[in-house]
């Protein structure tokens, strides 16, 4: 059983179409096939089943994906780990991130990085705080930026700072002129919110403030995406509490109100814990603020 075999099987595996697979590992569909075909034949058991419209994993398939999927990360992090002993570092860098980070110019950084190392190649995801924390204790992702201490103890957190959460309402509304705004004020009962996605860590903590502190928020449209709900409240659906990075540049339309009491979020990077990080990540965390 050869490497190239099992990233072969990986590739269709995950695309579950032999032409996308091929064009994705760089080689034409009939070696593709013969690669699937001579696995097959080492293992004793189809991997696949094809048909003239789909792809599907049989149940030998499925058993074997988590460990063709381990192998080819080890193979990797090998490469990696002698290339760093070289000086050189190479290999791919998979990084998690929430849609708002706020302390953390995120693409700065990432150009930086690729700047000063070329042959690691980035592959950024977007997703809540708690889908990436998941990921990255599973080990598909090297390193992940989110909005909340996640006291999972597979996982070694890395303070970023924080930042204070602002109501944000558009500016013809008469709470645009407040200096503050209480979070149990009877202004704020009476307006429409427009809210983010409900599986985030931003609105969980949000959630909360709001309970403890006796407001019961009127929702009138939740989205998956910051950029979007800053447009609604722009266009006076209702207004929200967001990071205060949000709102660049949208000062004509909409006013930041600061809250009382205050709303502060924590910012951390995570990676998994428990054993030695490879080179390509430990790189990444010494260009963080404060590391």
């Amino acid at each position: 059983m050869e490497l190239r075999q099992l990233e072969h099987f990986v590739a269709v595996a995950e695309e579950l179409h032999f032409t996308r697979a091929a064009a994705r590992v760089h080689v034409v569909q009939s070696s593709l096939s013969s690669s699937i075909g001579a696995l097959e034949r080492e293992l004793g058991a189809r991997l696949f089943t094809r048909t003239n419209r789909r792809v599907e994993l049989t149940e030998a398939g499925r058993a074997l994906l988590p460990s063709a999927r381990r192998a080819l990360a080890a193979a990797e992090s090998g490469r990696d780990a002698v290339a760093g002993v070289r000086g050189l570092l190479r290999g791919r860098l998979t990084i998690g991130a929430i849609q708002m980070l706020g302390v953390l110019d995120l693409p700065a950084l990432l150009a930086r990085y690729r700047r000063r190392h070329p042959g690691v190649t980035l592959r950024l995801r977007h997703a809540g705080a708690p889908a990436l924390a998941r990921e990255t204790a599973a080990g598909r992702l090297d390193l992940a930026f989110v909005d909340h201490a996640t006291g999972d103890a597979r996982l070694t957190e890395h303070p970023l700072g924080g930042d204070r959460l602002v109501l944000a309402v558009p500016r013809t509304d008469p709470l645009a002129a407040r200096g503050a705004i209480r979070l149990a004020d009877p202004a704020l009962a009476a307006r429409d919110f427009v809210e983010y996605r409900a599986d985030s860590a931003l609105r969980a903590q949000i959630d909360a403030a709001c309970a403890a502190a006796g407001l019961r928020r009127r929702v009138a449209a939740e989205v998956d995406t910051i950029q979007y709900l800053v447009e609604l409240v722009g266009h006076g659906l209702g207004v929200s509490l967001l990071p205060p990075q949000a709102l660049r540049n949208t000062a004509d339309r909409i006013a930041a109100v600061p809250t009382d009491p205050p709303l502060h979020r924590d910012l951390v990077a995570v990676t998994l814990a428990g054993r030695p990080l490879p080179p390509a990540v430990n790189a990444l965390l010494a260009l963080l603020p404060d590391q």
